[in-house]
């Protein structure tokens, strides 16, 4: 039966997202070895990880109710995928099982010396939520959709299906996928890579103008380190400088972003608010291994704003 029509009393979540959810496998090296060589690792962890999931977690910590939408394997991951989930809080409800399928792995190896890592992955085989399959009355309840198109058919479903309600979308742009020109013109917020960014102009800047062309309130163009790059749909433009931490490792940097993100969106700030509490949030979420072991919380985002210097310039 399609979960949308299992859920015929859903509470109200602040945010729904539908996409990616997980199963990272993380170990630190001093220094990633030549070809053919072994290393042995530092720290070793297993989190949940995925950039719409580990939006939602962030969001959860910040204090706001979420519920996630997707599909894992049949699997122990998928067993562990959902554990995580449903330990911080993010309703789980409408991610289903396919008992034939298997989830979604990454390996990702963390030089300790630079917070470099490299990511190797699978997809695994679960099949992807079909159309009928969109949580309706989640997403009907909801302020906020959070999408990463991956599950191309769902998402464009679900924004369609969101933006005929007024419920405001939100898009993590990490890479151009098969039907994302046809899922743009129903976001209302992009922020996306610069590799996404790069599909569309050779500058940032440049980007930001093609992008906001599709129709939406506002798009930001991260650029890891170099900070990120936003343009509202009014015309307001500003350059957000990277906060300067002792990053340890930068897995879900992007991903906490985007939670960070929503939340102003939540709070009804300025956009230029709400990109400096992303920024932060991101920040924060390097002091540690793992893409959610160090996601914070709202006093700890607040308390680091406080003492950090004030971060507002214009280009």
């Amino acid at each position: 039966m399609p979960v949308s029509q299992t859920l015929t009393s859903a509470p109200l979540f602040d945010v729904v997202g539908l996409g990616q959810c997980s199963l990272d496998i993380l170990g630190t090296v001093a220094q990633y070895p030549e070809v053919d060589q072994k290393a042995e690792l530092g720290d070793f962890l297993v989190q949940g990880g995925g950039p719409v999931a580990t939006a939602l977690v962030t969001l959860s910590r910040l204090g706001v109710s979420t519920a996630f939408a997707g599909r894992v394997g049949g699997d122990d991951f998928g067993e562990k995928i959902r554990a995580g989930l449903l330990s911080e809080g993010v309703d789980c409800r409408a991610l289903s099982t396919d008992p034939e399928g298997s989830s979604q792995v990454a390996f990702i190896v963390v030089e300790q010396e630079r917070a470099r890592r490299n990511i190797f992955w699978t997809r695994g085989s679960a099949r992807p939520l079909e159309k009928a399959e969109i949580p309706r009355d989640l997403i009907a309840s909801a302020r906020v959709l959070h999408l990463d198109g991956l599950q191309r058919v769902a998402s464009l479903a679900a924004a369609r299906f969101a933006r005929a309600r007024g419920i405001v979308t939100v898009l993590d742009g990490g890479s151009w996928r098969e039907g994302t020109d046809e899922l743009l013109p129903h976001i209302d917020h992009l922020v996306v890579s610069e590799t996404f960014a790069r599909r569309i102009a050779d500058k940032p800047s440049e980007a930001l103008e093609a992008l906001l062309r599709y129709g939406a309130r506002a798009v930001t163009v991260t650029s890891g380190k170099n900070g990120c790059l936003t343009r509202g749909a009014d015309g307001e433009i500003f350059h957000q400088p990277a906060f300067e931490v002792a990053a340890v490792d930068t897995t879900g940097c992007g991903d906490v972003f985007h939670g960070g993100y929503i939340f102003g969106l939540l709070q009804k700030w300025s956009l230029q608010r709400t990109v400096v509490f992303a920024a932060a949030c991101a920040a924060l979420k390097t002091r540690f291994l793992g893409g959610r072991t160090a996601i914070p919380d709202r006093s700890e985002v607040e308390d680091f704003l406080q003492r950090a210097p004030a971060l507002f310039p214009h280009e």
